[in-house]
């Protein structure tokens, strides 16, 4: 870990442990890989981070524990878990009454077996105080986002030439995948959306082996993951002159996020900007289509906080990455889908996706 890494750690575990006492806890244990690559810098699994006033203790088992000695700040005291010494004992050395827990990704099994093995344990819910501060973005993390974008992007150009009828949908996910790797990705950044024909009306069609035929819409949806962090993207294209309807419920999908982009502000409520997006949709009569939110945060998860959708009240601020998707989906026929990531400034949001979504770029000829 360099040295300005282990500055970010401290910041950020220091700004943590400001929120213990309006938590009314003793001590938050972390456990998710997205919190720990975030607090303390560690890239493994199987791992807890315990934070206490002042302090910070890792716990770990052998496999671990000198990859966590070369990535924690020095001062992050290691412990090695084993099966006579295990969590609870560890937890149970601090006294602690009350564990603040990430409720969302704790097994019940784990919470009761901690509860049962230490005496008056109370387990409080705070998955908010620990992970809203991951929903602004710092120059760093923009950084790494950008540069999973790239990649992502890299990949698509290099893949793209292989679309042409005959060729499968499994084909193309694999060589974008292959392209992402080559290119220093971890991973993909999730299982690769590679729909085509009747299959782009699922708007979560993984890729299949079902051939691209003349005449098809396919939707990709891709993104790669370089050092924990995340890009996401969604292009529609056609093999070949897209109909007249086609022509004009992409032209509306266009519209609508253009829109979105342009009037996402700080302090706008995530439900207020779904609505700007979802009216050009509605306007267009293509509503009963658009059948999800029009986006969601990314970052050390590929879909977190800020949930842009008509039911967040959540007020979008500056740091915040997040993506803008309509799509129209219609069953059996065919679906259109377009997808970038903004980041939002004081002045506005600024996209960070790159590629060119026009409808005259979308046609493979």
């Amino acid at each position: 870990m360099t040295h300005d890494q282990q500055t970010v750690c401290r910041r950020r575990l220091r700004q943590l442990q400001t929120q213990l006492e309006p938590a009314g806890v003793d001590a938050f244990l972390l456990h998710t890989g997205p919190s720990l690559r975030y607090y303390c810098g560690f890239t493994g699994d199987s791992s807890y981070l315990v934070v206490r006033p002042g302090e910070a203790v890792f716990c770990t088992d052998g496999r671990y524990t000198t990859q966590a000695a070369g990535e924690l700040p020095p001062e992050i005291e290691i412990r090695l878990l084993t099966p006579g010494n295990g969590l609870a004992r560890q937890l149970a050395a601090f006294a602690p009454r009350r564990l603040g827990v990430e409720e969302q990704s704790l097994p019940v099994a784990r919470s009761r077996q901690l509860q049962q093995e230490i005496s008056g344990l109370e387990i409080v819910f705070c998955q908010q105080r620990i992970t809203a501060p991951r929903q602004r973005k710092d120059a760093g993390e923009l950084q790494e986002i950008r540069r999973a974008v790239a990649v992502a992007e890299e990949a698509y150009r290099a893949a793209r030439p292989l679309l042409r009828p005959g060729i499968s949908e499994r084909e193309i996910a694999l060589e974008l995948e292959y392209q992402m790797k080559r290119r220093g990705a971890e991973r993909t950044a999730f299982d690769l959306i590679v729909a085509s024909g009747y299959r782009a009306a699922l708007p979560h069609g993984l890729a299949a082996d079902k051939p691209l035929a003349p005449g098809d819409p396919v939707t990709i949806d891709f993104g790669a993951c370089c050092r924990g962090y995340h890009s996401d993207q969604t292009c529609t294209l056609f093999l070949g002159e897209p109909d007249r309807e086609q022509r004009q419920v992409y032209e509306v999908l266009f519209q609508a996020q253009q829109t979105g982009m342009a009037a996402a502000q700080t302090g706008m409520a995530a439900k207020e900007l779904d609505r700007t997006v979802r009216e050009v949709i509605n306007q267009a009569g293509y509503g009963e289509f658009f059948s999800h939110g029009t986006g969601h945060g990314v970052g050390l998860e590929i879909h977190e906080a800020p949930s842009i959708s008509a039911a967040s009240d959540q007020q979008l601020a500056a740091g915040m990455v997040f993506t803008v998707e309509p799509g129209c989906y219609f069953p059996h026929r065919w679906g259109i889908r377009l997808e970038d990531m903004v980041v939002l400034e004081e002045d506005g949001a600024r996209r960070l996706t790159t590629l060119d979504k026009r409808l005259d770029q979308a046609i493979v000829d």
